[in-house]
């Protein structure tokens, strides 16, 4: 019995040495080129080929976003999630790697004795073809407040949003902390906003909520480019009435382009059953001025335009922008229904308001339009001071019936007391400059942001408001100041899609609120200052140009922010203005 314990053990000792000799054949590794390819001195001879890479097999990250197309699981993902989660992911193998000598068994790479492969899994920066790793891995990332962190270039010690172009074309980056950024770092000039260049300060809240209301509110250069994600709060919004829609749909709207969730919403509401109608505008040659409103056309074919009206004066626009959902609920505001208004890209208003009473005001404005009458065609729909809530009282106005201008805003600016805010697109206007510049005279504190656009056209009035003491400061974004709005008092607001133009007020088709609530007035004077505040003070004497190295970002985001058919570095206004 003796002899065969010993005889076992012995068989087991000379296996164990010699698995103990195989493992521990150790090999420098020469180059990470990726966690799944690795180059290792196999031959022991210092010669760095072809022959000494390996692969690993059967284990995925999300490297670029070619991968989200093989992982539906993961097709929801922003391009800074994938680019934030592939840094980890190769962070977390150059780590485990460098410098290190790696024993091979059986074609498995051992650090210390323990499986690669099995590290990088149990890490769940990695995955493999089960659903339970995958979503691990999503889990992983979540984790994660994506706020909190930024590109930092260890050379130039300047650091980065982290969807900023320059900081990822960098090849000294890498990603840190908001909390480690150090006294004497300095922020990016592209994509840092002037009140961010300090530590740890948030975005203004994007969204307020009171009962049958929400509002949301797109910032500037919130994302660096247009987008096709329907992430914001503003989007979600509206694609979640939509899939929430039992029986109708109406909608008027100045356009579509690439945003294929709400569109897909929109069609998958069709084929459940949902009754879709909507309008749309023609430009003077029958055109829509975003592509994909002719594509949308196709899906719901249930649709009107303006192309009849007026055949020989086409500069009249149907630019209305609100939905009407089961005739209980409107969503309306300054966005159009693309990549760059719905994205945080441009600025923007957009609310969402429960009240069968309003429903049925913007359905008999919508219907006059579906029916064929557009612009000055249209009728006044006589509305009035409806009662949302308790405390919030609105009024639905609708352009050119409702000579808006002159029968509402100006009386509003007439009688403010203490201060008058305006973020605006266009603002062209002249009856109702004068009652600003009045207003400012008797003492009212008025501010207006403008549009870089709209300050370089020859209709602007912004610098006859600054020569009579009113403060004007135009935007230096890439992203459009695209709001249309007023705020007064602490007490009344106005926003939609009207422009304060003499076009807005006396031939667009065009709709806004005008909403009596003191915490939305105030809510909204917060987005307001906001705004204010991460304009340079420069920029109340001076004008920068839309399309330049003044609008941050605007030469990197394959937009024509100028609209001369020039794009980022074709635009000659990319070098001149430096």
């Amino acid at each position: 019995m003796k002899k065969i314990f010993l005889l076992i053990s012995t068989i087991i000792l000379a296996l164990l040495i010699l698995y103990t000799t195989r493992i521990t054949t150790l090999y420098k590794v020469f180059k990470i080129v990726s966690p799944n390819k690795i180059y290792i001195d196999l031959n022991n001879n210092y010669i760095f080929d072809e022959r000494n890479s390996v692969t690993i097999k059967d284990i995925y990250y999300l490297d670029n976003f070619t991968n989200l197309y093989k992982y539906p699981y993961f097709k929801d993902l922003s391009e800074d999630e994938v680019f934030f989660i592939s840094y980890k992911s190769n962070s977390f193998a150059k780590k485990l790697l460098n410098n290190q000598f790696v024993a091979i068994n059986n074609g498995e790479i051992f650090i210390n004795r323990k499986n690669y492969k099995k590290l990088l899994l149990e890490s769940h920066l990695f995955f493999d073809d089960s659903e339970l790793s995958q979503k691990k891995y999503l889990e992983k990332l979540k984790s994660y407040n994506l706020n909190n962190y930024v590109i930092y270039n260890t050379r130039s010690k300047v650091y980065h949003k982290l969807n900023c172009e320059k900081g990822r074309l960098s090849n000294n980056y890498k990603i840190i902390k908001i909390s480690d950024i150090k006294k004497f770092d300095k922020p990016c000039s592209y994509c840092i906003l002037p009140e961010e260049k300090t530590q740890n300060k948030t975005l203004y809240k994007n969204s307020f909520a009171q009962k049958n209301i929400e509002i949301f509110f797109t910032d500037l250069n919130q994302i660096m480019k247009p987008s096709k994600k329907c992430s914001t709060k503003a989007c979600i919004s509206l694609k979640n009435e939509i899939n929430k829609s039992k029986e109708t749909i109406d909608f008027a709207v100045y356009g579509f382009n690439n945003q294929p969730e709400i569109m897909r919403s929109l069609i998958n509401a069709q084929k459940r059953g949902v009754k879709i109608r909507w309008v749309c505008d023609y430009d003077k040659k029958y055109d829509n001025y975003y592509p994909d409103t002719l594509k949308l056309k196709k899906y719901l074919k249930d649709f009107k335009t303006d192309e009849n009206y007026d055949k020989n004066n086409r500069s009249a626009i149907m630019h209305n922008k609100f939905f009407i959902f089961d005739n209980k609920k409107v969503w309306t505001g300054s966005s159009n229904i693309t990549s760059t208004d719905l994205t945080g890209f441009n600025a923007n208003y957009s609310i969402l308001i429960n009240s069968e009473e309003l429903a049925k005001i913007y359905t008999k404005e919508f219907n006059q339009m579906y029916n064929g009458n557009f612009h000055t065609n249209k009728s006044a729909n006589k509305s009035s001071v409806i009662k949302i809530n308790d405390t919030t009282k609105m009024e639905a106005l609708f352009s050119p019936q409702d000579n808006i201008i002159q029968n509402k805003l100006l009386p509003l600016i007439n009688n403010a007391q203490k201060y008058i805010y305006i973020p605006i697109f266009f603002l062209t206007h002249k009856e109702l400059s004068q009652a600003l510049i009045t207003a400012q005279q008797r003492g009212v504190d008025i501010k207006i942001i403008n549009d870089a656009t709209n300050a370089h056209t020859k209709h602007s009035i912004h610098k006859i408001l600054r020569s009579n003491g009113i403060k004007v400061k135009t935007e230096n974004y890439a992203g459009k100041l695209h709001i249309k709005s007023m705020i007064i008092d602490d007490k009344i607001s106005v926003l939609g899609s009207m422009n304060f133009t003499k076009s807005a007020n006396n031939k667009n088709d065009e709709n806004i609120l005008i909403i009596y609530n003191p915490d939305i007035a105030k809510y909204l004077k917060g987005s307001f200052i906001y705004l204010w505040n991460k304009i340079p003070a420069k920029y109340e004497k001076y004008d920068p140009h839309a399309e330049s190295s003044e609008s941050i970002g605007s030469c990197f985001d394959g937009i024509d922010n100028d609209f001369d058919e020039k794009i980022d570095k074709e635009d000659e206004g990319c070098f001149i203005h430096q």
